[in-house]
């Protein structure tokens, strides 16, 4: 191996580094933020502030907010020999409030349904949920699909929503995930194009 060979390799070893360090910097940003030991290193030697992850990249939008329900209809009830819930067609309603309008507004969840493990009372257990929704707003409405897990009674929630735009929000996309209780900590994206396919 020459001179020549040797600069060359060691070029392409620091932008091979560089491109791996920035892939993991998006993905960080579109998780919602770097860990601490990430940004105190990205930051050292800077003098100004750390800066929040949250950003807008034209029709690219990261989103913060909560989600508060207030009308609840678990649907039909049956249990099995073995004790597993199943709750079928059942329907909420939920107040959105977002850093961002087009997201913000009233949530309809339509044809929710859940398996429960766990006491008959629900004092606790685990639960896997799908459902149909719908959040409206004066702008126009986002259809989607949503899926999820919980905990009972402490953890609660991990739901995951990817929705359609229609109204001035067609071609656009949302996801949304929901985490805990009500009120739910919500964060998500809204980007161009169609959800990907299940």
């Amino acid at each position: 191996m020459n001179t020549h060979d040797t600069a060359y390799r060691r070029q392409v070893g620091a932008l091979g580094r560089r491109w791996a360090a920035g892939a993991a910097m998006s993905l960080c940003l579109a998780l919602g933020g770097m860990p601490a030991l990430a940004q105190e290193a990205s930051t050292a030697g800077d003098s100004s502030p750390a800066t929040s992850p949250a950003a807008t990249f034209g029709l690219v939008a990261w989103v913060t907010g909560t989600a508060a329900c207030y009308v609840a209809n678990l649907g039909d009830h049956s249990t099995d020999s073995d004790g597993v819930q199943h709750f079928r067609d059942g329907t909420f309603n939920c107040q959105m409030t977002t850093d961002d309008a087009r997201v913000s507004g009233t949530h309809s969840t339509t044809t929710w349904n859940a398996d429960i493990w766990g006491p008959g009372d629900l004092s606790r257990g685990e639960v896997v949920q799908w459902a149909s929704v719908r959040l409206e707003n004066d702008g126009g409405a986002w259809e989607g699909r949503l899926t999820g897990v919980a905990s009972l009674a402490d953890v609660g929630d991990i739901i995951v929503i990817w929705y359609r735009g229609t109204g001035d929000y067609a071609g656009l996309s949302y996801f949304e995930q929901w985490t805990g209780r009500d009120p739910w900590r919500i964060q998500g994206l809204i980007f161009p194009g169609d959800p990907p396919t299940p």
